[in-house]
């Protein structure tokens, strides 16, 4: 009696493990048109900059005219050094629409920007608060997975840039021993208060878990790989990253904000890669050779085809290791930095942009070779004090309203989007 009872547990889970495989290339291949619906609030809190909780918003992306009434949900969720960026960006937009028409629901949701002060401890808080909200919308999805028929057993949670960060400290940072003493996890309690509250955070109540199945982690990091432990091994990574990165660290480095400012160690790709290996926990890993950060965001010719190679590595490895629909156990196209040829791929997008003088206290001129569309400027907060159309090849902006600090100029031309750092003083 008690074979046959292990036996029917068997069988269940096995068929619970094959249902979303049913349907020829779902999964595999484009197969879906897409919906969408947009701006879900999921959540509130307060914020870096301001007691007053701040909405927060995230847009989904749905196969069209799908009968499946449980479909693996996808994260992918922006990047921007947690000072800038939304869920409208163009290469996670991209992604969600990739994915929903290949039949996941994909989820892409802002979450709370800004740092307090430019140091360890005010980059620290700044993960925290994106791990907070990364969890709530997890929450959400799970408490309406009736409504946009979800699994709530393959949750991947993936992201770009900041967003992997923020990926990657959702799945495995949840111990007490790893929290850093720099972070108060007292209740807020009113203006002036440095309570961030505990890992759940209380962007939302909801009771449902926000543990997740599976991480893509694209040009990310962690604060350090002992945080992926032996109870994580059920936890597959797929990452994809690029050595010359100078923005967030292959290995393991300081990270600089702006490429100027150190902050804090951490440990990027690569040593992750190392860490799961030497532990045999489920890896999948693609270098971008010869590349800098992000080079699938953009619109140049090269940059759309980093964009492929990363969408067709993260699709094969889920089809076939995650969701096991294929051949499982195949290691699809994984290339190690010892795998890139010794001249790389040097294609990087080289800056048209000149900013001068930087640092500046009256005027700023900004020079391109590429038809100038928009300017936006960014403070440390995240928060946008500037921004203007421009259509033209160059400009002249005065700031001497502008208080002495660092702000990010996001400066979008009719080819590609560049982000420069300006100093005011």
């Amino acid at each position: 009696m008690k074979k046959l009872v292990l036996l029917f547990a068997i069988a269940i889970i096995a068929t619970q493990s094959i249902a979303q495989c049913i349907g020829g290339d779902r999964y595999k291949s484009k197969t879906f048109a897409y919906d969408s619906v947009m701006n879900i609030v999921y959540g509130n809190n307060v914020t870096a900059s301001s007691a007053t909780p701040q909405d927060l918003l995230l847009d989904i992306y749905l196969p069209a005219s799908d009968t499946f009434t449980k479909r693996p949900v996808i994260f992918f969720t922006h990047g921007g050094s947690f000072l800038f960026g939304t869920k409208a960006d163009g290469d996670v937009v991209k992604l969600c629409k990739e994915f929903a028409q290949r039949g996941y629901v994909c989820v892409s949701q802002d979450y709370r920007l800004g740092i307090e002060n430019f140091d360890a401890i005010g980059a620290a808080r700044a993960v925290w608060r994106a791990m907070q909200d990364g969890r709530a919308a997890v929450r959400y999805m799970k408490a309406n997975a009736a409504i946009y028929k979800i699994d709530t057993n393959m949750i991947i949670y993936g992201g770009s840039s900041a967003g992997a960060f923020t990926a990657l400290h959702v799945a495995f940072l949840d111990q007490p021993n790893e929290i850093l003493s720099t972070i108060d996890t007292s209740a807020y309690t009113g203006a002036g208060s440095m309570g961030l509250g505990n890992f759940k955070g209380t962007t939302n109540n909801l009771p449902n878990t926000s543990n997740v199945h599976a991480v893509v982690n694209l040009c990310g990091a962690i604060g350090d790989t002992s945080w992926i432990q032996l109870k994580d091994k059920n936890i597959p990574i797929i990452s994809l990253h690029g050595p010359a990165d100078k923005t967030v660290p292959y290995g393991t480095a300081v990270i600089k904000l702006l490429n100027t400012i150190p902050l804090l160690k951490v440990d990027g790709s690569a040593s992750i890669r190392k860490k799961l290996n030497s532990v045999n926990h489920t890896n999948y890993f693609h270098t971008y050779c010869g590349q800098d950060h992000v080079p699938y965001a953009g619109t140049a010719d090269w940059q759309r085809a980093w964009m492929d190679t990363t969408i067709n590595f993260i699709s094969k490895n889920l089809y076939e290791n995650v969701l096991k629909c294929g051949a499982s156990g195949v290691y699809s196209n994984q290339v190690d930095s010892a795998d890139c040829p010794a001249t790389g791929f040097n294609n990087e997008l080289i800056s048209a942009i000149n900013i001068y003088p930087n640092p500046a206290n009256e005027l700023v001129n900004i020079e391109s070779n590429e038809k100038i569309i928009s300017i936006e400027i960014y403070d440390v907060q995240g928060k946008l004090v500037y921004n203007s159309l421009v259509n033209d090849f160059n400009l002249s902006l005065n700031v001497q309203e502008f208080i002495s600090n660092i702000y990010l100029v996001k400066i979008k031309t009719e080819q590609n989007i560049y982000q420069e750092k300006l100093l005011i003083k």
